[in-house]
């Protein structure tokens, strides 16, 4: 049996923490003592339907239903997600008063920006996340998230109750729900689910979700861990441009290179989900921050697949070269990173660029520079074959790595491609 002080403890709780913590733990102690399951589950079905106490808001009795079906049975009731539904929208309806402002201003700081459209609000204390930030993902902002990442552990691979129970979390009228909602996407089986989808791109107004949403989904700089089916690759391109359109309207034409860096991140992590994905739209964006070398350390990251476009890029490339210090070759930008990109256009134009750098990195003895380089020559493989005189003597130069890499060059210089044999 269990002491009678306990479901009597919750209403003395004040946090709404605290009383989610109390029926997680009786619900764990029904798990691991069954002796005492009878009991629980009756105190748990009592703040189910329990309407009218004070302490018993809808957050405690959409973790007592959850609990209660997970302590109750091996399989999940179909009954279980919309209920559950249900209770996470009465969790999470949002007053209407004007928030107060004591005038300091941090609500409007880069840092802390939610949304350029998101009226100034009163949340339940209990929900409101008072400190947001994209470097901090992983941290949840909303103490019911706990209990929805369980229900979706439960469900594992029932994807449709899955799909409809994230929507629900992804339209939340709570911030913090949102937010966390975000990074329980990942979770998902398969590719994502054409609902979560939409709903997640919808949330793309939001400055401070449009950041989780494509830099922790859909950038292959940060893993792009969401799964997209191929027939919804073009939702997702013209979503994500349409939220770079919206932002210049707002911010103006270079918000790549704006002072508010919450949108200047948003901003372009947009640019490079389309540049991941060849797309044009990113180009304009690509170009201009090479030409300002405005954060152009990230535009390098996404010229490589524009080969069409090289006649622009190899001439902004070839400057950032000659802007590498001999003495500090791999600050503030590797020159290798020049170099890989010349390589990636495949551009005929590229080689003369190569060569120069050859020439300036064996007079500096840059060892790095120059196997750097040699490698990004051998790409071009019997185009390059007029570089066979600069390369032949750096086959004896003192360091072993460039020895390795020019003989690997001239190999490549000799070799006829496929299409000359």
């Amino acid at each position: 049996m269990l002491p009678a002080s306990w479901p009597s403890g919750l209403p003395a709780e004040d946090s709404i923490a605290e009383r989610l913590l109390v029926v997680r733990t009786m619900a764990r102690l029904a798990l691991r003592l069954p002796e005492t399951k009878t009991t629980v589950a009756l105190w748990l079905d009592g703040l189910i339907d329990d309407h009218e106490s004070s302490h018993v808001d809808a957050p405690v009795r959409l973790s007592a239903l959850i609990h209660r079906a997970l302590i109750d049975s091996d399989r999940v009731p179909a009954s279980l997600v919309p209920r559950a539904i249900a209770l996470l929208r009465e969790s999470t309806l949002t007053p209407t008063a004007d928030k107060l402002c004591n005038g300091c201003r941090r609500c409007q700081s880069s840092s802390h920006v939610r949304g350029r459209d998101v009226v100034s609000q009163v949340l339940p204390p209990h929900l409101a996340a008072e400190r947001f930030d994209p470097d901090h993902h992983w941290e949840e902002h909303s103490p019911i998230s706990s209990v929805l990442r369980t229900l979706h552990t439960a469900l594992g691979e029932l994807v449709a109750e899955r799909t409809a129970l994230l929507v629900a979390q992804l339209n939340s009228a709570d911030a913090a729900t949102r937010y966390d909602a975000i990074a329980m996407t990942k979770d998902l089986p398969g590719t994502l689910p054409r609902p979560v989808l939409t709903s997640l791109l919808g949330l793309l107004p939001d400055d401070w979700a449009a950041v989780l949403v494509i830099q922790g989904g859909f950038s292959q700089w940060w893993g792009s861990r969401l799964r997209i089916a191929p027939e919804d690759s073009e939702l997702l391109l013209d979503a994500v441009a349409d939220h770079m359109a919206t932002l210049r309207i707002t911010y103006g034409g270079d918000v790549w290179a704006t002072d508010n860096a919450l949108i200047r991140r948003a901003y372009q992590e947009a640019v490079m989900t389309l540049a991941d994905h060849r797309d044009p739209r990113a180009l304009p964006d690509l170009v201009r921050s090479l030409e300002t070398r405005v954060d152009d350390w990230r535009a390098l990251y996404g010229v490589g697949a524009y080969p069409d476009a090289a006649g622009r890029l190899v001439p902004l490339l070839a400057d950032g070269l000659r802007n590498i210090d001999p003495a500090r070759p791999h600050a503030p930008i590797p020159a290798g990173l020049y170099l890989s990109c010349l390589a990636d256009l495949k551009s005929p134009l590229a080689i003369s660029v190569i060569t120069d750098t050859l020439t300036w990195a064996s007079r500096h003895q840059s060892w790095g520079v120059l196997t750097d380089a040699l490698n990004a020559l051998a790409t071009f493989g019997h185009d390059a074959q007029p570089s066979h005189s600069i390369v032949r003597p750096l086959t004896d130069a003192p360091d072993e790595a460039v020895r390795a890499a020019a003989r690997a060059t001239l190999d490549a210089l000799t070799t006829p491609s496929e299409s000359e044999v």
